[in-house]
């Protein structure tokens, strides 16, 4: 039960006693709740069912609250609490979807973009390949002129020797 409520006994409209002792709830400790009216400031005239053993001398009780007019007012308010829930959580799934659309759109473009990676790696790959032979003729070429390099300055001199040798005799 709420703190600070003044329970009464009397009854506040006989169509709420006849309803209500026809669907008369059972507490959590195997009694039959008893019909009050509040008298608080709040919820003045407002008929509770309460554990039958509240305020009784001595008798433990289990403290047993449900307000006697929740099956019509409140049940209203609760199924349009539940409405806006639902509209709530339809709004969040809603979001969620669009935001797992965004990541995979985001996942095909890494994806994309990956595979441009990898074919622009083949191609630097093949490059560098290309690059290797071409160094590779450009040795071969270069240990060929070497080689050619000493014949031909032996040729050269020979040149002049003779050259030297016949022009001074």
């Amino acid at each position: 039960m709420l703190s600070g409520e003044k329970v009464s006994s009397e009854d506040s409209s006989s169509s709420l006693v006849t309803h209500t002792l026809r669907n008369n709830p059972m507490c959590t400790c195997d009694s039959p709740a008893s019909l009050r009216t509040s008298n608080t400031p709040r919820n003045p005239g407002r008929s509770f069912f309460g554990c039958s053993k509240y305020n009784s001398q001595g008798l433990p009780h289990c403290n047993y609250f449900k307000w006697a007019d929740s099956d019509s007012c409140h049940e209203k308010e609760k199924e349009i609490e539940m409405l806006r829930k639902e509209e709530k959580l339809q709004k969040t799934q809603l979001e969620v979807q669009q935001h797992i659309k965004e990541v995979q759109r985001r996942e095909e473009e890494v994806q994309r973009r990956e595979e441009e990676v990898r074919s622009w790696m083949e191609e630097i790959r093949n490059w560098m390949e290309e690059i290797r032979k071409r160094e590779g003729e450009l040795f071969k070429r270069d240990l060929g002129v070497q080689r050619q390099c000493p014949s031909v300055w032996l040729y050269c001199i020979i040149c002049i020797l003779l050259y030297l040798y016949f022009s001074q005799s």
